[in-house]
């Protein structure tokens, strides 16, 4: 009998014999090792200066990353734009482990993550909140464009957000508006974060664009806090898409829409029906209050 034969015979007959709850107990070792080797890469990678651009989805995560990076990179010859953002601005929703990938970026790098996976190594985070109700509508119109399920209402859409905290079949690391909130809420105590409300943005770039060169370490001169200000207009934005095409639709100038939508503060009104909004109302009544979301109506 071959060695070959006595060694796999050998190995069936182990398994056999080793109970089941010992096997198990070696591969969550295994697994449990990995995780941590990989944490450790993850850690190793990033730097003291990176910045982190964090938020629910449609909360305006692009638009302040966009002129976030025409700030880090001093863009006045207009280099950067809504098709190319991910070059200067990687996404990695949900994929720290991708951040080793971007060594070759100059610092300060920027990430987008609306999926962190070890939020507590960031150095510096931007946490970018929306009013829930123009979050859920926005968030709305892009899956349903990116589904193409024209019978999905709005309706039903809502309840699954509320109920799941995100829609399984296209982000299913998601969660929900609130709990998102609450978690950055506690990491604030910990760790440097800054919170920037879209509305607020929209009322005044240019002073949010201040403070956050501020909290970020970022060199920006008043010519360039004019140059990202004027640049995040929009209908500046809009007309970008038209020419460039839109980082989200692999720079097809407008072929299949736009991601650059109405950028309303408060569209929700007029194309939410009244029980749903009451609905995310009831849902959010804490974390809206916190923000001054619910004192305006």
């Amino acid at each position: 009998m071959n060695q070959e034969t006595t060694t796999g015979r050998g190995r069936r007959g182990l398994k056999a014999v080793v109970p089941g709850f010992l096997v198990e107990w070696v591969r969550r070792r295994r697994r449990r090792r990995r995780r941590a080797n990989r944490r450790a890469r993850i850690a190793a990678a990033i730097r003291s200066d990176d910045i982190f651009v964090v938020g629910h989805p449609k909360s305006g995560n692009t638009w302040l990353t966009y002129m976030l990076a025409i700030l880090v990179r001093q863009d006045f010859d207009q280099k950067i734009n809504l098709a190319n953002i991910g070059q200067f601005a990687p996404t990695i929703h949900a994929r720290d482990h991708a951040i080793p990938d971007f060594e070759e970026l100059s610092s300060p790098r920027i990430f987008r993550n609306e999926g962190p996976v070890h939020p507590d190594l960031y150095p510096r985070t931007i946490y970018i909140v929306r009013d829930p109700r123009a979050v859920l509508l926005s968030y709305y119109h892009h899956c349903v464009h990116d589904t193409g399920r024209s019978d999905w209402s709005i309706v039903d859409f809502v309840d699954e957000m509320l109920r799941e905290g995100c829609i399984p079949a296209l982000e299913p690391f998601q969660t929900r508006w609130d709990d998102k909130l609450a978690e950055w809420k506690r990491r604030a105590g910990q760790q440097p974060v800054l919170f920037v409300r879209y509305e607020d943005l929209k009322k005044d770039r240019r002073a949010v664009l201040a403070e956050i060169a501020r909290f970020a370490s970022i060199d920006a001169s008043d010519a360039l806090l004019d140059e990202a200000a004027a640049r995040g207009a929009f209908d500046r934005m809009r007309s970008e898409e038209e020419t460039v095409g839109a980082e989200s639709y692999a720079g097809e100038k407008g072929a299949k829409g736009y991601f650059v939508r109405k950028g309303k503060v408060d569209s929700w009104k007029e194309e939410m029906p009244d029980d749903v909004i009451r609905r995310i109302e009831d849902t959010f009544t804490t974390g809206m209050e916190r923000l001054g979301y619910l004192d305006a109506d």
